[in-house]
């Protein structure tokens, strides 16, 4: 059985025969902490928190939202807290660029996909690719390592669990589009928990649909064989199938199945598509009260990952706060930003209860920024409703963290992804190690909790932040 630190190696090696330029130098400077931890240091658990699309502004949004005066969330006084740029491969950043020029934003935008992979490869590539490298060649992810570790891996997500950050820390695939072919490879391949929105027969306000939609499950005969309970069996394991409510609170503790899928009654997001004003304030309109919350999703997953005495691997995604941004759905931004938070206390808290916390890599980051959320205080505007190049936040805790960042280079030179050759294999669950063209960087920034609180913004997408009741 491989140990941590092999699984690690793996990544690392993976990562090094890459180009200097198109390299991830925060995710593999955690990976090198992994590399040099041993024994009693090596981390047993690995989580990993994605808020999709939030920038520094999404975080600090929610922060104003709090009930506490100090707005702090459980992360903020970790230990390792960085602002991570999210190029794409032959993309670039330059800060001196970004204060000069505030259309820099808009250029060499990364999408989900491209971003997971440099996430959990350590290694970057274009858009659209999920762990595959511009050349085509499938990458291992952190999961499918972990996993030949013989640890137990899982996602959850608050949008379908084929969008591309969920499947790409599991599943190789060049499409991310492919969404009958990515659910068939994450429920054909070794996860252990599946849990995101896509129910065929509901809509995103939970009602019971005429017709079937089954794109985002892998199609009726996939689906059919996880309602019967024989999908797996000849496999890793049947799966147990979860939809209501009431399963995943009780799944939350106790004896579980060894392998779970959590599908909640509702088609595209858990609340963020709901009915109602969409500009409202946060909490404003009611919530879709018969499907789980993220955090409820999370406790439950952690309470199967922990039956497995040699450890687990984590994904917990916020993947509509780029859903709400993409709208400039302040409030509905707001209320995904805040049920991410209480997820990643969910967790916390129960890893303390567990007698985990010493043992568990903890990182909290975003994938990309989204909307270019912007103020003053108590006024918002997303200037854009696409991707932006903006720095986002990392927080990380736990062995393996380090208590260093890399050392920055700026700006990152760009590279060439276009001499690459694509793979004939569009789609793999279990890709060979290979070695790849692709790149990150992520420059320290001052860390400031300083506020403007005058002045007002008009135009679109423009409007008030409001505090309203959060959900737990």
């Amino acid at each position: 059985m491989a140990s941590v630190t092999d699984v690690s190696r793996i990544l690392l090696d993976q990562r090094l025969h890459s180009p200097g330029p198109e390299r991830s130098p925060v995710f593999t400077h955690l990976l090198t902490s992994l590399c040099l931890a041993a024994g009693a240091a090596a981390p047993r658990n690995v989580v990993l928190f994605v808020a999709d699309g939030a920038g520094f502004q999404h975080y600090e949004a929610a922060r104003l939202q709090e009930a506490d005066p100090t707005g702090l969330q459980v992360y903020d006084g970790w230990p390792v807290r960085l602002a991570m740029c999210t190029p794409p491969a032959g993309g670039t950043y330059d800060p001196e660029q970004m204060w000069r020029d505030p259309a820099w934003c808009d250029r060499d935008l990364t999408d989900s996909a491209a971003a997971i992979t440099a996430m959990t490869t350590g290694v970057k590539t274009v858009n659209g690719r999920l762990a595959v490298d511009p050349r085509g060649d499938p990458l291992v992810t952190l999961a499918q390592a972990m996993a030949a570790a013989d640890k137990s891996t899982g996602v959850v997500t608050t949008v379908p669990f084929v969008h591309a950050t969920p499947a790409g820390f599991a599943v190789s695939c060049q499409d991310r589009g492919a969404y009958l072919e990515i659910a068939r490879l994450m429920l054909g391949g070794k996860l252990d928990v599946v849990m995101g929105a896509g129910h065929p027969w509901h809509d995103d306000d939970g009602r019971r649909c005429d017709v079937a939609d089954y794109c985002r499950v892998g199609g009726a005969a996939t689906w059919d064989s996880l309602v019967a309970g024989s999908l797996g069996a000849a496999g890793e394991g049947p799966w147990s199938l979860i939809t209501a409510r009431g399963q995943f609170q009780a799944l939350a503790s106790g004896a579980a199945p060894r392998r779970v899928v959590g599908v909640p009654p509702v088609r595209e997001t858990l609340q963020a598509q709901r009915g109602g004003d969409p500009l409202a304030a946060p909490f404003a309109v009611p919530r879709n009260e018969d499907v789980p919350t993220l955090a409820e999703m999370a406790r439950a997953a952690l309470n199967v990952l922990d039956a497995d005495p040699d450890g687990f691997c984590l994904l917990i995604e916020g993947g509509a706060v780029d859903w709400a941004s993409h709208d400039g759905r302040a409030g509905r931004m707001i209320e995904e930003m805040t049920d991410f938070n209480r997820a990643v206390e969910a967790v916390m808290a129960g890893l303390d209860e567990r007698g985990l916390l010493g043992e568990t890599l903890v990182v909290v980051t975003a994938d990309h920024e989204c909307g270019h959320l912007a103020g003053p205080v108590p006024t918002y505007v997303f200037l854009t409703g696409e991707h932006t190049n903006s720095l986002v936040p990392l927080f990380a805790r736990g062995p393996g963290s380090g208590s260093s960042p890399p050392s920055p280079t700026t700006p990152i030179p760009s590279a060439d992804p276009t001499s690459t050759t694509a793979n004939s294999a569009r789609c793999s669950s279990a890709p060979p190690v290979r070695s790849s063209v692709c790149a990150a960087a992520a420059p320290m920034v001052p860390w400031s909790r300083t506020r403007t609180t005058a002045g007002t913004t008009e135009g679109p997408g423009a409007g008030p932040f409001r505090r309203g009741s959060p959900a737990s």
